[in-house]
């Protein structure tokens, strides 16, 4: 709180003009957001960003320069993806699509390749999840065309994998999963990687987004080992670099991976520390994943049995407190840009 309260009225002192130390701490408030996201509610989140972006905002008048304008649309531009990114945790898909598009507004004048690939990645995964798959391919593949870091690639392969997916063509799924693993991940950009933190896009969710997408082309076998994988990875991790976010929508994978392979107890016994999880924590994307077990559980083969049922029953029940839930003005989530 003091470091907090030291930069607001260094800020503040800055009113009347734009220095290089107001852009600095700027960019340096929005990276530490952008790195903590996986510690913190995704409401904070949401809370933390808007108000760095409104400073942002606040500053752009105070300087004629081109090299901070062009700055300072940059860091507005990344406020706005991190904003994107709450606002899809907590339930608002067409917030998020919004904002992400605000921050493609910020960016084009200034032709950062680095958000803008960021941005048509993000808008390709709002697509499908909102059944627009044929859509999303012609995102991922314009993003494509813009990235050059490691990172950056690595994402968008993962991205148009979950695409084809939902297009249901394993075989272009497995053509982008080994195009993933071929990344140079020593090429980097100042977002993907300089910025990081929600930017970035770690080995383990790599491995988690693989196993979502052999999931969604009802491959049980290879699903098992992705989210498999992306769970040891995740727990190798110290506890201050560990995504609970990662860890709990790879757990959910893996157990309707088990599922789809007839294994009934290990999906129970694997879904255990999904539901110790405090609402705040429950995100949009596990909710659908859980979804997905919840209507896995109501197949000929497994509807009749006692666990299955009594699942069913928590699944529901777990669902009804979620991240959304914490954030003041929900369900609509209303949001202003």
């Amino acid at each position: 709180m003091t470091a907090h309260d030291a930069a607001s009225h260094a800020g503040d002192a800055a009113s009347m003009s734009l220095t290089p130390e107001t852009i600095q701490l700027l960019r340096t408030q929005l990276r530490g957001v952008a790195r903590c996201y996986h510690q913190r509610p995704a409401a904070e989140v949401f809370v933390q960003a808007r108000a760095i972006r409104d400073t942002i905002e606040r500053r752009m008048p105070l300087t004629h320069r081109p090299g901070q304008s062009s700055e300072l649309y940059l860091l507005a531009g990344q406020a706005c993806a991190l904003l994107a990114s709450a606002a899809f945790d907590l339930g608002s898909q067409q917030a998020a699509e919004t904002l992400t598009m605000a921050a493609l507004a910020y960016v084009r004048p200034i032709d950062h390749a680095p958000l803008a690939a960021w941005c048509g990645g993000n808008l390709a995964l709002l697509a499908y999840w909102d059944g627009r798959p044929t859509e999303a391919l012609e995102h991922v593949k314009a993003a494509q065309a813009l990235a050059t870091s490691g990172t950056a690639k690595l994402r968008l392969h993962s991205v148009a994998a979950r695409t084809y997916a939902h297009l249901g063509m394993p075989e272009q799924v497995r053509y982008e999963l080994e195009a993933a693993q071929q990344v140079d991940r020593d090429i980097r950009d100042d977002h993907h990687d300089d910025m990081g933190g929600e930017f970035g896009f770690s080995p383990e969710r790599a491995a988690m987004s693989a196993g979502s997408s052999w999931l969604l082309v009802r491959d049980g076998g290879r699903a098992v080992d992705a989210s498999s994988q992306a769970l040891n990875l995740v727990r190798a991790r110290p506890a201050t670099e560990k995504s609970v976010k990662v860890e709990m929508e790879a757990t959910a994978d893996l157990a309707l991976a088990q599922l789809l392979n007839g294994d009934l107890e290990s999906a129970v016994t694997t879904l255990g520390p999904v539901f110790q999880l405090l609402p705040e924590q429950r995100v949009d994307g596990l909710l659908a994943r859980l979804r997905g077990v919840r209507t896995q559980l109501t197949v000929p083969a497994l509807q009749r049995r006692r666990e299955a049922s009594e699942l069913g029953h928590y699944i529901e029940s777990f669902s009804r407190d979620s991240a959304r839930s914490t954030l003041p003005g929900v369900p609509g989530l209303e949001i202003e840009n």
